[in-house]
């Protein structure tokens, strides 16, 4: 699982879930790890604000100068915002959620911890939190949202996984 129980989730991952279903997200903040986002990823997200966060049993977090610094250098492959989320999970130990491959490779370069979006439903169902049904039908709604980053290939081997765990 993650370092320490703790989950930085970027900006694709918060829009997926807003699509099928924040609250599962705060499930996997109360039973998985706490879910944790950094305030320049919540900028990007719309409709989604601080206190909404707070309410949803998220952390969000600010980063420090000198991570903000770090994050500002120039880098062509990675946002500022996707910057920011390598920093601080590096600095606080944090696993990162991410569908973005270049976020992925970029934390696994460093030793951050990653994790796919889809993986905390498995994560929930596991532990008996989230119904495979509930974890199917949000899965579908994850990819009429984003069919680019949960296509149909990845959809498939999702569902095969839930199966498994039947």
């Amino acid at each position: 699982m993650s370092n320490g129980g703790f989950l930085l989730v970027d900006a694709n991952v918060l829009i997926d879930y807003q699509a099928a279903d924040l609250a599962i997200l705060t499930r996997v903040s109360r039973h998985i790890g706490k879910v944790h986002i950094v305030s320049s990823v919540l900028a990007e997200v719309e409709g989604l604000d601080e206190a909404e966060c707070k309410r949803l049993g998220f952390c969000v977090v600010e980063p420090t100068l000198v991570q903000a610094t770090e994050a500002a250098q120039a880098n062509r492959r990675l946002s500022f915002p996707d910057r920011t989320c390598l920093v601080v999970c590096r600095n606080n130990g944090l696993t990162c959620v991410s569908n973005d491959k270049a976020l992925r490779r970029a934390c696994l370069s460093v030793g951050v911890p990653v994790r796919w979006g889809l993986e905390l439903m498995l994560d929930l169902v596991q532990h008996g939190q989230l119904s495979a049904d509930e974890a199917a039908t949000a899965a579908e709604r994850l990819h009429n949202a984003n069919p680019v980053f949960v296509n149909a290939t990845i959809l498939a081997v999702f569902r095969k996984k839930l199966t498994a765990m039947d």
